[in-house]
């Protein structure tokens, strides 16, 4: 993923999860846990009072080389192509993700190739159709 720089997905309260079953060793982490019945009990890194990650410093992640699952495999540009405009917004509603991600994603999309674009519209196709 060409970030460049960019850290808007953990700088804009993104919901960043840990995922246990990925190998996230949840207690190096700063953590809180949601508790709701109908999601089960994820688990969120904990995050400054405006969203920012709490391991974002002034020159990106402070924990880089032990970032979680998700860190690891987030790319703004397949979320943005994968998600229909009404997903994308009820996201943004929900503060689950920011319209600076889905921004930055956008202005990514010409870096995927033919491949990845295509795969990405065929799940979008499979899961919103």
């Amino acid at each position: 993923m060409p970030c460049n720089g960019c850290t808007q997905c953990c700088g804009s309260n993104q919901g960043l999860f840990l995922q246990p079953e990925l190998g996230d060793k949840v207690e190096s982490y700063r953590h809180r846990v949601v508790t709701d019945e109908a999601t089960g009990n994820p688990i969120f890194l904990l995050a400054t009072e405006n969203g920012r990650c709490v391991y974002l410093g002034d020159s990106g992640c402070t924990i880089y080389d032990r970032r979680p699952a998700l860190c690891r495999s987030f790319d703004c540009r397949k979320h943005y192509l994968i998600l229909p405009k009404q997903d994308r917004d009820n996201l943004v509603k929900l503060g689950l993700s920011s319209r600076a991600v889905f921004d930055a994603g956008r202005a990514r999309l010409k870096s995927l190739s033919a491949e990845e674009r295509k795969e990405c519209v065929d799940k979008r196709e499979e899961f919103f159709s």
